[in-house]
């Protein structure tokens, strides 16, 4: 009998900017919410990202927040763990906010905020579709 082989199609509908910055994601977390306004919080569960051939598992922290006014989903995510990266071709990322759902924000006006805030060395729009890795994004 021969082999099946599944191929699956994964929405990558969501925006993504990358973030450059050197302080601890909590520190990030909190300037981010203070300049945008909204609650992201830590969440409890990790996205874990297994390696097959290696036999390992590297975690990585989210930080989330669901904006009822406007549905929109925001979520921080670093771009290190402790022996990996999430999105290896994007090593000049420290981190990437993710927003789903998307109706509202205009993602220039999103990015110059970003770059206000002190500690941000850089920020930058991503096309998800061009990542190698992509499906690293999907949680």
């Amino acid at each position: 009998m021969g082999k099946i082989k599944l191929e699956m199609e994964y929405d990558y509908d969501f925006d993504l900017v990358g973030i450059s910055c050197h302080a601890p994601d909590y520190r990030l977390c909190w300037a981010i919410n203070q300049k945008l306004g909204i609650g992201l919080h830590k969440r409890d569960a990790l996205h874990v990202l297994s390696d097959r051939k290696k036999s390992t598992e590297d975690h990585f922290s989210i930080y989330e927040y669901f904006s009822e006014e406007d549905h929109i989903e925001y979520y921080l995510l670093p771009n290190k763990s402790n022996t990996a990266y999430l999105i290896p071709e994007q090593k000049a990322a420290d981190y990437f906010f993710l927003l789903r759902n998307n109706f509202a924000v205009e993602l220039s006006e999103l990015i110059a905020q970003l770059k206000s805030i002190e500690m941000v060395i850089a920020a930058f729009s991503i096309q998800a579709e061009t990542l190698k890795s992509r499906e690293n994004l999907l949680f």
